[in-house]
């Protein structure tokens, strides 16, 4: 009798383990996603792209203008600023816009690229800088996080790098 009764108590224990085990991470999912958004963390802008400075209304599409992004201590990428066109299905198949890029007024890169209807396909952009503080790129697909074109679910976002010359 003490027996059976140690087995049974064995087992409903291990059942019960079991059961904690699959059910805990569904009752403490709200607790620690609550717990990371309070802490305040958030995508590093070497990856975002930083915020949205400006956006400039284009024929049927916008352009929007990334801040600066700037390198912090120990990472590795060119300073950048980051140039979405979205939405993408508004797109001509040839783009090529002046864009001001530090909202003085005056455009400070050209930048060219086309849209293949192929979502998939391959993008490559040139841009060519107006001035000295941008560096022109020539058939540049996916270099590095300072020096791309890739196409998103909102549009087509273009890296371009800061040169030195900085005010």
């Amino acid at each position: 009798m003490r027996r059976s009764f140690t087995a049974v108590l064995g087992y409903s224990v291990s059942a019960l383990t079991l059961l904690a085990a699959i059910l805990v991470p569904f009752v403490l999912m709200g607790f620690f996603s609550n717990q990371v958004a309070q802490a305040g963390l958030h995508v590093d802008e070497g990856y975002s792209g930083g915020v949205v400075a400006r956006t400039i209304a284009k024929d049927g599409y916008r352009i929007a203008v990334n801040q600066p992004v700037k390198p912090h201590l120990l990472q590795r990428i060119e300073p950048f600023v980051q140039i979405t066109w979205e939405p993408a299905s508004a797109l001509p198949a040839q783009v090529s816009d002046d864009v001001d890029l530090d909202g003085d007024g005056r455009p400070d890169v050209h930048v060219t690229f086309a849209v293949p209807t192929d979502a998939n396909a391959p993008l490559r952009v040139d841009v060519t800088s107006l001035n000295d503080r941008y560096r022109s790129l020539a058939g540049v697909a996916k270099e590095s996080y300072s020096r791309l074109i890739m196409r998103t679910d909102r549009g087509i976002i273009v890296r371009v790098p800061l040169s030195g010359n900085q005010k």
